[in-house]
């Protein structure tokens, strides 16, 4: 019988969610030790879901950036299919929790919320370019490989606390009928993770 794991398991879609996460790893109280990233596939994510279900994980957390998302059918299927529900795996006697966090458009929206909130329409290049002004932000690998994201916030102003709290603020405005704004579940991750600062 393959032993449960009481891991939990990330999966992002590029390389920012994961070097975010890998910056949280200090500051969590539940450490995000596995994180997988994933193409913009949903076939490749649905696969994925069932793989680390499979392999015995406990939660499976999806950070989902919806600029390419938010008009489409197969996205909201596969979130219904999978997002709260467990999945039960009675050949290895496993169950595994999935999550789905979304931001709109992108993570990106909930870095911006350590300095300031609004729910004005912004495009996800439009939040890189403000971070960069604001912080330096860069989205390449060499840029990320040398900096904790979370340090590079906090060291120009950021706040976590104050990031958690414009997420929460910013999904009581969500209205799931029209996307002429932002919001990001992030915050609501991060509270379930714990935080020890």
């Amino acid at each position: 019988m393959k032993k449960l794991r009481d891991i939990e398991i990330f999966i992002g879609e590029g390389i920012t969610e994961k070097y975010y996460m890998e910056s949280m790893r200090d500051v969590l109280k539940t450490k995000p030790s596995h994180m997988k990233l994933k193409p913009y596939n949903l076939d490749e994510l649905d696969r994925a879901i069932r793989k680390y279900a499979n392999e015995g994980y406990t939660k499976i957390h999806c950070l989902i950036d919806m600029d390419n998302k938010v008009n489409n059918p197969k996205y909201r299927e596969l979130k219904n299919k999978f997002h709260n529900k467990t999945i039960s795996n009675k050949l290895y006697g496993t169950n595994c929790k999935v999550y789905f966090y979304e931001s709109f458009p992108s993570i990106e929206v909930f870095f911006y919320y350590y300095f300031e909130y609004s729910t004005a329409l912004k495009s996800n290049d439009g939040l890189k370019t403000w971070l960069k002004h604001k912080c330096g932000y860069d989205v390449s690998d060499k840029f990320l490989g040398k900096h904790s994201l979370h340090g590079l916030f906090k060291k120009n102003g950021g706040c976590l606390k104050r990031a958690i709290e414009n997420s929460k603020k910013s999904i009581a405005s969500r209205d799931d009928s029209n996307y002429n704004f932002i919001y990001t579940e992030m915050g609501k991750l991060i509270e379930e993770l714990g935080i020890k600062e």
